[in-house]
């Protein structure tokens, strides 16, 4: 796809296939096309029969733009745990920052004592951001003795992933002498530490080797070589660079979509469970309608009534423990009670333990 001018034509390239003056991806075959001719025959021969076609056309096309990427430098440090191994972690130099900062999760995967403090964090445009928490780490390098201590403020990200895509090094001639602070600076990862001013520039040491064109700056520090600045214009294009239109037609006829309205899915029975269908079971055999319109429905049971133990002989002992506790006045105050209802026939006495049918006794407790 080219800009349009006045003497705009399609395209400056032939198509491999046929040699027309046409993008090669636009080709159609003469099995497609034959098959697109099957379809247009039966659709007319169905239109003459009274019943409509929808046509959908959907049309997509990207265009990709190289570009460059400003590489920010990273090394791959080490700090140490709570139980005193050194752990590698990935840090970002910043030379702009007036703090250090790390991130949660990485002070939660090396176990480190946090403090409280409160501190304000300002950034681009004024954006304000509060950290109520700093830890205090000790640092050394992979390369060198080197090593310091920090106090870093705590944040849940300090940045995205760095850098944010995939780099081609293959012409960059990175020397094969050196020693690089991060050797997977090229592909994209998370960042546990950020250094600051404080420290940035005293970890520089006095090597750098530069390449002539956009190609990045090495510099050499206490923690390897670092790499930095503008990355070269490559030819691949990443999926952030991709500028993508799409259109989606769709011509529907009235005649059709009455016919789609009128249409009624099938609806798929509802597969119920073992215990859903024994539910429905009980339901069925144990209710009862009554003339008020309500349904009584027996109480279900997990097992056998049969199996409920002889229990009057210690529901008997229960409910003696539980008068000899009563002082002399609630006891005289609970057998009334005891009387009263049963006058007034809220209480009936059994005289047996329920004759054929098994019967779970269960002891009277005080309400105070």
């Amino acid at each position: 796809m080219q800009p349009y001018t006045k003497h705009h034509t399609c395209s400056t390239h032939v198509c491999r296939r046929c040699h027309n003056r046409h993008h090669t991806l636009l080709h159609m075959t003469r099995k497609t096309q034959s098959v697109n001719d099957r379809r247009s025959v039966n659709n007319q021969s169905t239109g003459a029969q009274g019943n409509s076609t929808a046509e959908v056309n959907t049309y997509f096309s990207f265009k990709g733009k190289p570009r460059n990427h400003i590489l920010l430098a990273t090394a791959i440090v080490e700090i140490q745990n709570k139980s005193g191994q050194y752990i590698p972690c990935r840090a970002l130099l910043d030379s702009a920052s007036q703090s250090h900062f790390i991130t949660e999760r990485c002070v939660q995967r090396l176990r480190l004592t946090k403090t409280q403090t409160h501190s304000s964090i300002k950034g681009i445009i004024n954006v304000n951001t509060a950290t109520h928490h700093s830890v205090s780490i000790q640092l050394r390098s992979r390369h060198t003795g080197w090593h310091t201590t920090l106090d870093c403020a705590i944040l849940s990200n300090i940045t995205g992933t760095t850098p944010s895509t995939q780099l081609d090094t293959s012409t960059w001639k990175i020397p094969s002498d050196i020693k690089l602070a991060d050797e997977h600076f090229d592909q994209p990862g998370s960042i546990d530490l950020l250094i600051g001013a404080d420290l940035f520039y005293d970890i520089l040491r006095s090597g750098r080797r530069t390449r002539p064109g956009n190609y990045p700056v090495l510099q050499e520090t206490v923690l390897g070589w670092i790499l930095s600045r503008r990355t070269p214009v490559t030819a691949t294009t990443t999926r952030n660079d991709l500028q993508r239109t799409f259109l989606h037609q769709e011509d529907n006829s009235l005649e059709h979509n009455s016919t789609r309205f009128r249409e009624v899915e099938s609806m798929e029975q509802s597969s119920m469970s073992t215990r859903q269908q024994a539910y429905k079971q009980h339901f069925n055999t144990h209710s009862i309608h009554q003339q008020d319109g309500r349904f009584v429905v027996r109480l279900p049971t997990k097992a056998e009534p049969k199996r409920l133990e002889f229990s009057r002989l210690s529901a008997e002992q229960r409910l003696h423990a539980m008068e000899c506790r009563l002082e002399q006045q609630l006891k005289d105050q609970y057998h009334h009670f005891m009387k009263k209802s049963k006058q007034q026939d809220h209480r009936d006495p059994v005289n047996s333990q329920g004759g054929k049918r098994p019967c779970y006794v269960l002891p009277d407790s005080n309400v105070q």
